[in-house]
Formats: structure tokens, sequence, C-alpha cells
């Protein structure tokens, strides 16, 4: 009777949480990954370079559906402020806005990519970007409007920017830059890592609680604790590769890390398990938790400017 007692488990919906991919094939990549709850998921990405519009995709709870976006630009991050108000960035400067039925385009005074945006309301939004190797792109929306602000680190293209509260946001990128915003002024914090590190993303829960990961090839993986950054302590970082996303649970504070061939670590900073033998197997980007569960998007991002792409959704939870 043991298979029956595991039957009953199952259709009572409380099979154990395990990994999925719902979106195995999609003829863009999806880059980054936001949900404002388990009935709107939303998903940006495109095509780099290789031809067809940006990609928005969005999960009402039964079926994922594509939104149409008029554009070639490839949408590196998504970020909402509500399940009706979502903010899309990416290349040439591109930032648009969907408002559950129509999309519309902003000005963004830049052409430079745009890699990340954060904010704490439709009047206080951030976001980041920049060339590689060259120079990096601040900019920050009011109720005027969007406006280029001073770099505050020269010759370094940032990558991602989250943030607390108003006047407590990070942002991150080459360099092992990673800069701190409290409201008056940009101030570097030192990481201690190398000018030829490269974090890639930035996200926590709390101001004693911050996470960037980046790296090329070797895993770089760093927490804040209100006071310093210092490296990760966990053993299974020490053989993994590349790290390009990382996301926090806000109730519990599992992490959540995934990068190059389907990397996924899950757990507690030095309790990490490393779930990568699970598919999806694909380069990923970015995730994002929410509530216990979490999606993860990726595909073949790391392929050459002209190859066919493809991508991938991944999800974890019951």
């Amino acid at each position: 009777m043991r298979w029956w007692g595991t039957a009953l488990l199952v259709w009572a919906g409380c099979a154990a949480p395990h990994w999925s991919v719902p979106q195995p094939d999609l003829d863009r990549v999806p880059l980054s990954v936001w949900a404002a709850g388990p009935n709107d998921v939303y998903s940006s990405g495109g095509a780099l370079g290789s031809g067809g519009e940006g990609l928005l995709v969005h999960f009402d709870g039964s079926a994922w559906s594509t939104i149409p976006l008029g554009t070639t630009a490839t949408l590196w991050w998504v970020f909402g402020l509500g399940p009706r108000d979502v903010y899309l960035v990416g290349e040439q400067g591109t930032i648009l806005h969907w408002d559950g039925s129509a999309v519309t385009s902003m000005t963004s005074g830049t052409a430079s990519t745009l890699y990340g945006i954060w904010g704490t309301g439709a009047d206080d939004l951030w976001s980041v970007g920049g060339r590689p190797g060259q120079d990096g792109v601040l900019l920050h929306k009011d109720a005027s409007g969007w406006q280029v602000l001073p770099s505050p680190v020269p010759f370094v293209a940032f990558f991602k920017i989250w943030g607390v509260a108003a006047n407590d946001i990070f942002l991150c990128g080459e360099g092992g830059t990673i800069v701190h915003y409290d409201g008056a002024a940009w101030t570097v914090q030192p990481t201690g890592l190398s000018s030829t590190t490269t974090l890639f993303t930035i996200a926590g829960r709390s101001h004693g609680e911050v996470y960037s990961v980046g790296g090329f090839g070797k895993a770089v993986a760093m927490r804040y604790d209100g006071a310093a950054w210092s490296p990760m302590p966990d053993a299974l970082l020490a053989n993994t590769g590349s790290l390009a996303g990382v996301s926090v649970d806000p109730h519990d504070g599992t992490l959540i890390l995934v990068g190059e061939g389907g990397i996924k670590l899950r757990g507690k900073p030095g309790a990490l398990v490393d779930e990568s033998a699970e598919a999806p197997h694909d380069d990923l980007h970015s995730a994002f938790y929410l509530d216990g569960e979490l999606y993860t998007v990726g595909g073949n991002y790391l392929a050459p400017t002209g190859a066919a792409r493809h991508g991938v959704i991944g999800h974890y939870g019951r």
C-alpha cells in the first residue's frame, strides 16, 4: 500500500518540489524573469542580434503567451511594480512599459544597452548599462521622465541594480565593482576582487543580506552583511563555472545561483546543494524566487551573433 499513500500525496497537491521545464524550446532567448505572483510571471529577452523581435512572455497561472513588442531590441531585464505595471530595458537604450493592455516606448536619453532596472515607484526608477570595456550608464526616472546621470565609476559597464529602499540601492558591474546609494551619493564599496572580474547580478532581501555573482569560467559569489563584502563561504563554489544570476527567497533566505551549462545551486550559504543534473541544462542567465517557488531562464545566449537562438524557462516547485 506504500504506492497508494504516495499517490494520495501527489493527488492532494503535496508532491515534493522538483525541477521542470514549462518552456523548453523558445525561438529567442529569455534573459530575465520577474513575478508579481503565481499567476503573473514575466520573462524578457530576444534574438541577440540574430534577427527577430524582442521577447516578452507572460504566464497567467495556466498558460504562457507572447506579448508583441514592436522592437527588434533584445530586452535584457524585466522589473515590475505590479502585475500590470511592468518595465523592460535593453539594447539601443530601449525602455518599454507594459500596462496590461499595451506596450509603450519611453525616451531614455542613451543609445547604450541597458542591462538592469529597479525602483520603488513610477517616479523613482533606476536603470544601468553601458558599453563593456568602455563606459557605464546610470539613469534615473522621476515625475519629469528619464535622465542620464554621471557615472559613479569611469570606464566600466554596469549590469544590474537592486535595492531595499529609495535610499539603499546597490549596483554591480565590470572590474568587481559594487556601488551603494544612500539617497544622497553613490559610494564604491570594496570587494577585494580583481579588475578583470565581472559581477553580472546583484540581489538580496535586506540591507544586511545582499549577494552578487559573476565570473568567467569560474564562479564568483560575494555576500554583503551590512558592513562589508566577502566571498560566500561554500565548498561547492570552488569547482563551479561562471555564474550569471542570483535570487533570494524573501521569506527564508534560500538562495538560487544559476549559470553556464545549467548550473543550479540552491540552499543557504555554506549548505548549497548542486541541482545542475536536473533540467534545464542550457546556459542560465537569471532566476527569481517567489514564495518558495522559483523560475530560471536562459538558452544559447553565449553563442556568437547571428547564431540561431533557442531559449528555455525552468521552474522549481510543486
